[in-house]
């Protein structure tokens, strides 16, 4: 019964000290930083957009390949492109100026446009507040 009692109490441990540090924190941003999102005001949203690179970069990035004479560049451009992916985490707030339904609409927006070499992103909703 010893032999099961130490690890079920380091599991048990582990498992309060994950709940302490990652409950609440649904983005994966600082904990200052989501402490700011959770101080404003109704409505506002904290959000992901994950960017790949545009289909020109990668192509671009091939032919510089095969123009240095390598082999295996169409591999390689689309492993640089899923590796370039990039995810931020941000919060929008509408400060009792907007409704909820406007906020999600420019954030949308915002999201979908290209931002120099990278992509339209993907937006992801993580945690809401609207009134």
């Amino acid at each position: 019964m010893r032999a099961i009692l130490g690890p079920l109490v380091i599991v048990g441990l582990l498992f309060v000290l994950w709940a302490i540090f990652m409950r609440g924190n649904p983005g994966g941003i600082s904990f200052s930083r989501y402490a700011q999102f959770s101080r404003l005001a109704p409505p506002k949203l904290l959000y992901s957009c994950t960017r790949k690179p545009t289909a020109d970069t990668v192509t671009r990035k091939a032919r510089e390949c095969g123009a240095s004479g390598r082999s295996g560049c169409d591999q390689e451009a689309y492993d640089w492109r899923e590796a370039s992916t990039e995810t931020t985490v941000e919060f929008a707030s509408g400060a009792g100026q907007s409704t909820y339904d406007e906020l999600l609409t420019e954030v949308k927006r915002d999201c979908a446009m290209d931002r120099g070499s990278m992509g339209d992103g993907e937006l992801k909703v993580l945690e809401a507040a609207g009134n």
